[in-house]
């Protein structure tokens, strides 16, 4: 049986009507249809443990994160039932490494009776860390010995994990995270553009604050930023339209983030640095309806070598307030340029980021 590790908020996406675009279950559905045996275990806010049980694991999370600086949530996950499910598996797809290193108590005693495939989607986990201690270095060790494939979305981090773990480098796969490129496409990309400037997405490495700086500069320009940040919509500029989103929680269908494309001029993606992959979902969704998309050039961005600077993409090298307020200025004013950019990025998107490459090559990948 496959089972994959999910976050908060795939049992009821995968419910829900709303449900169009399937990059984020990484191969599950693909997985589903080509084989009998499928199941999901999902992290949740509150698993089903008694007050005595909870808090040992709440108490162990907090000593574990504290001296390895490793992210275990074993309260969120752990569970009888989950691990019902971990025990009749031959292999387990975790979707990132949070995950992994949480649901690692139960598969470790699960392999103990059989045979049992992990494999990780890494987001992050070789990221510089500080504290490297014993107890750090003996929980890697344990994880690289019970996981037969590390899968790298980006390519920076993938570079990284060999150079400083070559005796496990066999195990390191890159795999560049892929849309669903039917769904996103733009209908109407000669008149699509309404100018409005589009920030959209939650995680940690995002540069919210430049964001919110840079659309006070261009107050000329309109601004539609689409998050579940919590901006204190008081504070943020006249000309910034405030979309409340979470995907986890369903709060806007595909459909709806697909419109916000379709009648964007340009995203942006200003990220901190970082040598985990960033902005990547919604570049690649940004590429795919040719809306071009501005991003920060950092450590982590996933494939250095497929894009290329005012080709298919517009790479700023800091988060500079005047250059990118010059980038964006000389970009609406020449829209053979964004025109070009639009259409080159539609077709790497087609070409080599699709989600068809991307289940197939993960089938060969955990399976063989």
């Amino acid at each position: 049986m496959i089972v994959y590790i999910f976050g908060n908020g795939r049992r009821l996406r995968i419910q829900s009507k709303n449900l169009d675009s399937h990059e984020f279950f990484y191969g599950y559905f693909y997985f589903l249809q080509k084989y009998k045996n499928v199941d999901i275990v999902e992290m949740n806010k509150e698993e089903k443990l008694s007050s005595i049980g909870l808090n040992l694991l709440l108490f162990i999370d907090k000593v574990l994160r504290k001296l390895s600086n490793l992210p275990f949530y074993l309260s969120l996950i752990t569970s009888l039932e989950n691990y019902r499910i971990i025990k009749r598996s031959s292999t387990i797809i975790s979707t990132n490494d949070r995950l992994a290193i949480s649901v690692l108590p139960m598969v470790l005693i699960t392999k103990i009776f059989k045979k049992t495939n992990l494999n990780i989607i890494v987001m992050g986990l070789f990221n510089k860390n500080k504290k490297n201690n014993l107890i750090r270095k003996f929980l890697m060790y344990t994880l690289f010995k019970s996981t037969e494939n590390f899968i790298f979305l980006g390519k920076g981090e993938y570079d990284n994990a060999i150079q400083n773990y070559p005796n496990y480098d066999e195990k390191f796969h890159f795999l560049p995270f892929c849309i669903d490129s039917k769904f996103w496409k733009s209908k109407s990309f000669n008149e699509k553009a309404k100018g409005t400037i589009l920030f959209l997405g939650n995680d940690g490495n995002r540069d919210f604050d430049f964001a919110k700086d840079l659309a006070e500069r261009l107050e000329n320009l309109n601004f539609k930023f689409v998050t579940s940040h919590k901006y204190e919509i008081k504070n943020l500029p006249k000309n910034v339209e405030y979309v409340q989103a979470n995907w986890n929680e369903n709060i806007l269908s595909d459909k709806d983030i697909r419109n916000h494309y379709e009648n964007a001029l340009l995203t942006i993606v200003p990220l901190k640095e970082s040598l985990q992959p960033s902005g990547q979902s919604v570049a690649l969704q940004s590429m795919a309806m040719r809306t071009p998309v501005l991003i920060t050039n950092t450590t982590g961005f996933w494939d250095k070598d497929r894009f290329i600077n005012n080709e298919n993409i517009i790479f700023l090298e800091s988060n500079n307030l005047d250059e990118w307020i010059l980038k964006i200025q000389n970009l609406l004013l020449d829209t053979e340029l964004t025109n070009k950019i639009g259409t080159n990025s539609r077709k790497i998107i087609e070409d080599h980021y699709d989600i068809d490459i991307f289940n197939k090559n993960l089938e060969k990948i955990v399976l063989g």
